[in-house]
């Protein structure tokens, strides 16, 4: 019971900066202050900026409490468990797609145009990301409704592996359509955002480091602060890539080394979930500029709340001289 009490709270410690920093993006994306341009930003990059963080906060608070259920071996309502993996599948294929249309929407804002086809993607971008992330969302949620006909059994199973189906009594033609299913999701859940991802990103750091390259040859400050902006494009692009493949690093691994528990294995995946949403808010904080801006000034609001606060407190304690000598003789007695 101490090594559960011990994970549990190691536990939490982890998940907490992941969904409070996603959450901390919802809020400044949706509080109506700000109203000036350069808070602002724009709608749509918002909304896939939005729907990216709600998804990672989402999945994290969601693989822990799989994980919580496989530690403590205690799901006495089969259907609790399978609402708690239907969030866990949904918000992870969500977190994917949506970083990905999020990709593709700054390699088609970013490029130039060079084709006729090319030229109306662009110049329709914002609308194309809207039913982009509502159709995605709907396909995802049917896609992963087979978790919900299947049985789970926490203790037992693992986040990147967690349904267990009874093949005792299915025929060989049951199993090829169960597998040609799976592979289907396979395909679209993953290997298609994921195609997607990595090429728009290539060639948006392929054209920004070749535009930047003739920027500062060409030394003009008038220019310096695009520069400057297509700069922090390309950190963002970057990191994002770096931190999705390194949590698609760790958990193949993971999944490769046959000597692990169980348990470890879902420690280690909730982990680098874990890990993977907050380097990915904080990568959208630092490198998207009216975010930042957002954040800023909420901290710079709670901050003169807060002062506001503590020196009504003050001025309240101060104008009270009664309660403060009642309290000094009452001392004194």
């Amino acid at each position: 019971m101490n090594s559960a009490v011990i994970g549990t709270t190691v536990l939490c410690m982890l998940t907490c900066p992941g969904v409070l920093s996603n959450l901390l993006i919802i809020l400044c994306l949706v509080l109506p202050w700000g109203g000036e341009g350069q808070l602002k930003g724009s709608g749509a990059v918002n909304l896939a900026v939005g729907s990216v963080a709600g998804s990672n906060a989402l999945l994290c608070l969601s693989s822990t409490l799989w994980f919580l259920l496989a530690l403590l071996n205690k799901c006495q309502h089969q259907w609790a468990c399978k609402t708690i993996l239907y969030i866990l599948v949904v918000s992870m294929y969500t977190s994917i797609w949506f970083t990905s249309l999020l990709c593709i929407f700054y390699c088609a804002k970013i490029l130039p145009a060079q084709s006729s086809l090319f030229f109306r993607i662009k110049k329709n971008i914002s609308q194309w990301l809207q039913w982009g992330l509502v159709v995605s969302l709907v396909i995802i949620c049917m896609m992963s409704s087979f978790v919900l006909v299947l049985d789970v059994y926490p203790s037992n199973s693992t986040l990147y592996n967690t349904t267990a189906v009874n093949s005792s009594g299915a025929d060989v033609s049951q199993q090829n359509t169960i597998s040609v299913f799976f592979g289907l999701c396979y395909f679209f859940l993953v290997a298609l955002p994921v195609g997607l991802m990595v090429s728009s990103c290539v060639a948006i750091l392929v054209y920004l480091c070749k535009h930047v390259r003739r920027m500062e040859s060409g030394s003009s400050e008038f220019s310096s602060p695009q520069l400057e902006s297509h700069k922090r494009v390309i950190w963002m692009i970057a990191t994002q890539v770096f931190l999705y493949c390194l949590c698609i690093l760790v958990v193949a691994l993971t999944n490769a080394i046959n000597v692990l528990s169980v348990l470890t294995v879902n420690a280690i995946f909730n982990l680098a979930l874990c890990c993977y949403t907050f380097g990915t808010s904080v990568n959208c904080i630092v490198r998207i500029s009216h975010l930042n801006r957002r954040v800023s000034h909420l901290g710079k609001r709670l901050t003169s709340y807060c002062s506001l606060l503590w020196r009504g407190c003050l001025a309240s304690y101060q104008g009270n001289p009664s309660a403060s000598g009642q309290n000094q003789n009452s001392a004194n007695q």
